[in-house]
């Protein structure tokens, strides 16, 4: 299932079970770590900020594609925005593994192997003679 996400009244979706988002997602991430080495960690403010932006508009124009971080930001490069743009992302990114190891976990126990009668009594009566780490 995917989860939708939005920022500066527009919307978007993530879903990270479709393998060419996951791939897209994959590269942007390798992406950014390597752009995050070259980005200037001293110098004028505004050069840190144009930087440190640049990284957030890079991962989101490889997500989504070409233009979608000058729409999404209005062209500016504000850090402020830039993280709150990435923690709303972030958030629909954990959603959707929640969502997704969740219903896995459902379809397991829906079809995982049930006990027959007779394990189940050898259980129960496992259970009732154990009393503490020592037998009753």
């Amino acid at each position: 299932m995917s989860q939708k996400w939005s920022y500066n009244n527009i919307e978007f979706e993530v879903d990270l079970q479709d393998a060419d988002f996951a791939e897209k997602y994959e590269k942007a991430f390798e992406r950014m770590g390597q752009d995050e080495k070259k980005v200037q960690k001293a110098g004028n403010n505004s050069e840190l900020i144009r930087g440190y932006c640049g990284l957030f508009h890079n991962l989101f124009d490889d997500i989504y594609g070409t233009g979608t971080a000058k729409k999404l930001f209005d062209g500016k490069m504000n850090a402020g925005m830039c993280d709150l743009a990435y923690a709303a992302f972030m958030g629909a990114c954990m959603r959707c593994n929640e969502e997704a190891v969740q219903q896995r976990g459902q379809l397991m126990s829906r079809y995982a192997p049930r006990q027959n009668r007779q394990q189940r009594r050898n259980n129960q009566q496992r259970n009732k003679n154990w009393n503490g780490g020592q037998r009753a």
